[in-house]
């Protein structure tokens, strides 16, 4: 939820790709899932994974057939029969890639005080609450971003174990609750920030209807996100998820001397960033010294921070 404000009702993301799997057999198959096996290469009595995430609120299966030329491909539908990507061997080299960049990230890192989040740009211990408001997609968005002190997730890297800090973002659109997301973070020695998964739930008339781009470092991707960097610099990029090729963003800093005027404030020399998503699009945020975010804006939109309340860091 921290990269994408309105998810949950403008960019549906598919967590598939990587997933371990619970085996099915044949016979208690949904119908439809079985017509769109067979009618892709599969045969009856075919065991099939069904897959630890859902894809707008729908379960999910992995099936390998083999193709004409003799290679596997994995069909991945959802319940309702509907065949939502044909995955080759191109998928396991990406995951082979993504492992690299995994070490290559993981290779000397230490955190020693990971909750104590004290980057300049991005200074998470000291944040209570902020709220943005704006508009995306002709629709009014209000996201309330508040710290969860007392909330904690604990991931593993190498020999260490690390705490994250716990945000939780609640997204309205058009007054009515769209989404609420638990974001977790932590800080390494030199001070970058570091993105490590999110709990999400989707909301319709006031009901959970699907968890779409939940994800935890650990689990679903061998590859921490880097949320902002300890020292950003004029084209400096980072991959803040790193999940699969519906879960995946590269940033890239374009500014380090923008004005931003929102009714919180105004904030001089804040940085700029580019964020090109999974699905081709591209948005920005605004980075100020000592607060943190202040401006999001997305392809249609664009919204502001409205109010930001501070504690003491610990």
């Amino acid at each position: 939820m921290w990269k994408t404000m309105a998810m949950a009702t403008f960019g549906i993301s598919v967590a598939t790709a990587g997933l371990a799997g619970t085996p099915q057999e044949w016979n208690d198959l949904p119908k439809a899932v079985q017509e769109t096996v067979l009618a892709n290469g599969g045969q009856a009595g075919m065991t099939l994974d069904r897959q630890n995430k859902k894809i707008d609120g729908k379960e999910v299966y992995e099936a390998g057939v083999k193709a004409t030329d003799g290679t596997i491909h994995d069909l991945v539908i959802t319940a309702d029969g509907t065949l939502v990507a044909t995955k080759t061997d191109d998928h396991a080299d990406e995951q082979a890639e993504r492992a690299a960049r995994g070490e290559a990230i993981l290779k000397g890192l230490k955190f020693s005080r990971p909750r104590e989040i004290t980057n300049p740009y991005l200074p998470l211990a000291t944040v209570k609450q902020d709220v943005l408001e704006g508009m995306e997609d002709g629709e009014k968005i209000r996201v309330e971003r508040r710290m969860k002190p007392n909330k904690r997730r604990t991931y593993t890297f190498g020999d260490e174990e690390v705490e994250s800090l716990v945000f939780e973002d609640r997204v309205y659109v058009n007054g009515k609750l769209a989404e609420v997301a638990l974001d977790f973070f932590a800080q390494d020695d030199h001070g970058t920030v570091y993105y490590l998964g999110e709990d999400v739930d989707e909301y319709e008339d006031g009901k959970i209807i699907g968890h779409d781009g939940t994800w935890h470092y650990g689990l679903d991707t061998r590859v921490p996100g880097v949320l902002f960097p300890a020292q950003p610099k004029i084209g400096l990029k980072w991959r803040s998820e790193d999940v699969s090729n519906d879960i995946s963003e590269i940033d890239e800093v374009v500014s380090l001397s923008e004005k931003v005027t929102t009714p919180c404030g105004t904030y001089e020399n804040c940085i700029k960033v580019k964020e090109s998503l999974a699905d081709g699009t591209s948005e920005f945020k605004y980075y100020a010294r000592g607060v943190g975010v202040v401006r999001e804006s997305p392809a249609e939109g664009d919204s502001l921070l409205k109010s930001h309340e501070t504690i003491q860091a610990k």
